[in-house]
């Protein structure tokens, strides 16, 4: 045997499967942290004890808006008509990777 994990069709299930149900999951939880995003005011998120700039929610929200969509293009609920970066606000909520 080679060093490392070893490669057998249960690892590759097991894999597999947990990727496919961990992405199905970050969407539920994206979607369901976009509703609270959307039923919560700016004035809460900028105002004690939050504190967030105008422009870090904008950012939080725009954040979230994309990928909410990426969820839905995901479950075959929305087409994506053209190419979109879904990074480009979330890269800022990622830090140093």
């Amino acid at each position: 045997m080679a060093v490392g994990y070893p490669k057998t069709r249960a690892d590759i299930d097991d894999r597999s499967g947990a990727l496919a149900v961990g992405v199905r999951n970050l969407f539920d939880q994206i979607v369901a942290f976009k509703a609270f995003l959307d039923a919560t005011p700016d004035t809460d998120l900028t105002a004690a004890p939050i504190n967030y700039t105008s422009g870090d929610v904008a950012v939080l929200k725009s954040a979230f808006s994309d990928l909410a969509k990426l969820a839905a293009i995901y479950r075959g609920e929305q087409a994506l008509p053209t190419a979109q970066d879904f990074r480009a606000f979330a890269k800022q909520l990622a830090g140093v990777l």
